[in-house]
């Protein structure tokens, strides 16, 4: 009578058997985890982001902010810069997770790529761009818009195009006015600017100008069309506002209160 082998396999078929076991366990704890961060981004209860009383809402999450908030949104990455303490956070709205914590006053990010000041000057990701930005927009991975001053010793500002390879920049748009922001969306190029002395603002696409009834804070994307956001200030009566932009005309939306998403 022939005996019966309980175990079969020598001891090299049992190893690799054992590393296909925990092959196995890991691929399935990857998509595990993958899963429930999908799940997770889904199952938030506020789907809104806006801004009220000095306070943003931020899906499920509270953040107060400064009299003047300091936000930048170049959809779908949303940035909310806490000068006090040198740091920037950037969400993605589409994801609706935070994406990262930059240890930098953010004027901009996208894609991963960020702009920020440091001293005297402004860096693309760790290049110095030789010029000092007050707000700037990455419009691509080889060209930033950016608002800095005709004399540092002036309020008067300009925007101007830098080529981030060559670091060479030229004049896009120089006004009388004060440059209160700017951004691309749908192909077009957006520029807020005031009147300090009539307290007067406009808005600037593609150098054509035109009057718009609050001074213009943020100008930013949601829903693929154009909006501006006013934060309180002495200039509007410490109301805050936002409008839709369409066809050089504003339409106002709710009141006491700034939607963003």
């Amino acid at each position: 009578m022939t005996d019966i082998k309980l175990n079969p396999l020598n001891t090299n078929q049992r190893r690799l058997l054992q590393f296909g076991v925990a092959l196995l366990l890991v691929a399935f704890l990857t998509i595990f985890f993958i899963v429930s961060r999908k799940n997770q981004n889904i199952t938030v209860k506020n789907n809104t982001v806006y801004l009220q009383d000095a306070k943003l809402y931020l899906f499920d999450e509270v953040i107060p902010m400064n009299q003047y908030p300091d936000l930048a949104l170049h959809y779908p990455y949303l940035v909310v810069v806490k000068p006090e303490l040198q740091k920037s956070l950037v969400y993605n709205l589409d994801t609706k997770v935070k994406e990262s914590e930059i240890k930098q006053v953010i004027l901009d990010y996208f894609g991963g790529n960020s702009l920020y000041n440091v001293g005297d000057s402004t860096f693309y990701n760790k290049q110095d761009l030789k010029v000092l930005c007050e707000k700037g927009f990455i419009k691509s991975s080889s060209e930033v818009l950016c608002i800095t001053k005709i004399n540092k010793n002036n309020v008067e500002n300009k925007l101007v195009s830098i080529d981030v390879n060559t670091k060479k920049s030229k004049d896009v748009y120089t006004s009388k006015e004060l440059l209160t922001d700017v951004s691309v969306i749908n192909n077009n190029t957006y520029l807020g600017e005031i009147d300090l002395y009539t307290n007067k603002s406009s808005m600037v696409v593609n150098k054509d100008s035109f009057e718009v009834p609050d001074v213009i804070s943020l100008i930013y994307e949601m829903n693929g069309k154009a909006y501006f956001a006013s934060y309180k200030s002495a200039f509007n009566g410490q109301k805050e506002s936002y409008y839709l932009m369409e066809k050089n005309q504003t339409v106002k939306q709710e009141n006491d209160k700034i939607l963003l998403y």
